[in-house]
């Protein structure tokens, strides 16, 4: 009779076979399939966001609050005149209420349209700014990888100098430190394109997993003119309507409050600091808001000035590399040398990309602030629309929360 005799290594044969087999079964696992890249232009994107856009979508929502709050205060104020029909007494919020109730409501309605009207533009000025900024992020990550390429080749040179005696163990470790300056910089680089990948996509509302390739945008020159550029902003800021109103809700205030307590009392004092706080907020942003027009204007003439040199600059470059990569051919340079050539073409690339994110951010930002958004919110300009609808209608809803609090009869 024959035994079977277990070998060592039969349980683990076994398994492995069984674990071969069940992947086999899912080759779909076995290798992932790499993420397609999705190529995007900017006018691509620009429709994106019109499409996904969560601004668009605030700004709507708080024009129809500030419609209803202008209803809501029609009633309030309403019910406030019929209490004064019927001689019961209203004390001052109320009193102010009933006098200035709708104007306000009225006024805030405006601010939430002139919001929503511009809000499409705050977007397009966003996804313009984002767009670049990733262009630029890119062009700074081929720049880092190039200087880091040079730095390994350098790294290499040296340590092999060093082992025949041309090159000192100071130099080698100078080598090797700039190789590890170079490859934090690419690492920085990396994260920073990253960061401006996910901003665009959030403002084009794309999957943040989404891997994307952007197309160049060629700058076209526009021709501004200054002094009507900035009349315009200063008639259709969002920044100086809201300023304005306020202002004159504080005058009105103060004018109430100059018939119901005299000049010592802390009502009054408190009532003329707001006036003038708010005349001198008003006379501020009508300021800012033309020397950011004026800033920008001559940033833009800057860039154009220097779009010129920057892409000859660039051209420059190239011819420079194809050179050193044909002098390499015939042992005339080194690799070392081809390396610095393509570095020096990835530094002009980069500061040709900005140059040209420069001057379309100085374009995109006049043509917004000609229509009436502000050009000093930095990179949420694109929601500059929808906050300042979004802080109308909240306003709004306060003063007719109050309203109808004094139509109820609350605290008289």
């Amino acid at each position: 009779m024959v035994r079977w005799q277990r070998l060592p290594g039969m349980k683990w044969g076994a398994t492995l076979l069984a674990l071969l087999l069940v992947l086999g079964s899912f080759p779909g696992r076995a290798a992932a399939a790499p993420a397609a890249v999705r190529e995007l232009t900017l006018e691509e994107c620009l429709e994106l966001a019109e499409k996904n856009s969560p601004s668009l979508k605030l700004a709507q929502v708080a024009l129809d609050q500030a419609k209803l709050g202008l209803k809501e205060t029609k009633s309030a104020v309403d019910k406030l005149e019929e209490m004064e029909e019927y001689n019961l007494p209203l004390d001052f919020e109320a009193t102010f209420m009933k006098d200035n109730g709708l104007w306000q409501a009225e006024q805030q309605l405006a601010l939430a349209q002139a919001s929503y009207d511009v809000a499409g533009e705050g977007v397009r000025l966003a996804v313009t700014q984002a767009y670049y900024n990733l262009l630029k992020a890119e062009a700074d990550l081929a720049l880092a990888e190039a200087a880091e390429k040079e730095a390994g080749e350098f790294q290499r040179v040296t340590a092999a100098q060093a082992k025949i005696g041309m090159a000192t163990p100071a130099q080698l470790l100078a080598a090797e430190t700039a190789l590890a300056q170079a490859r934090a910089g690419r690492l920085a680089a990396e994260s920073a394109r990253e960061a401006k990948r996910l901003a665009l996509l959030k403002e084009i509302g794309l999957d943040l997993g989404t891997a994307v390739k952007l197309a160049p945008a060629p700058i076209e020159k526009e021709e501004f003119d200054l002094e009507k550029t900035v009349a315009q902003a200063l008639e259709n800021s969002l920044e100086i309507k809201s300023a304005a109103f306020q202002k004159e809700l504080a005058d009105r205030r103060f004018d109430l409050t100059k018939r119901w307590y005299p000049e010592i009392t802390y009502k009054y004092k408190g009532a003329e600091y707001n006036a003038l706080s708010a005349a001198l907020k008003l006379a501020d942003t009508r300021l800012s808001v033309e020397t950011s027009v004026r800033s920008s204007y001559n940033l833009l003439l800057a860039a154009y000035e220097q779009l010129g040199p920057a892409t000859k600059a660039v051209d420059q470059a190239t011819e420079n590399l194809r050179l050193a990569q044909a002098k390499l051919k015939v042992g005339a340079a080194t690799q070392l040398d081809v390396l610095q050539a393509e570095r020096a073409l990835a530094q002009a690339r980069s500061n040709l990309t900005g140059v040209e994110q420069s001057a379309a951010l100085a374009a995109a930002g006049l043509r917004a602030a000609a229509l009436g958004l502000s050009l000093s919110s930095g990179s949420g300009q694109g929601s500059t629309g929808a906050a300042s609808t979004s802080g109308a209608s909240t306003a709004s809803s306060g003063s007719n929360a109050s309203g109808a609090s004094a139509a109820g009869g609350g605290g008289f």
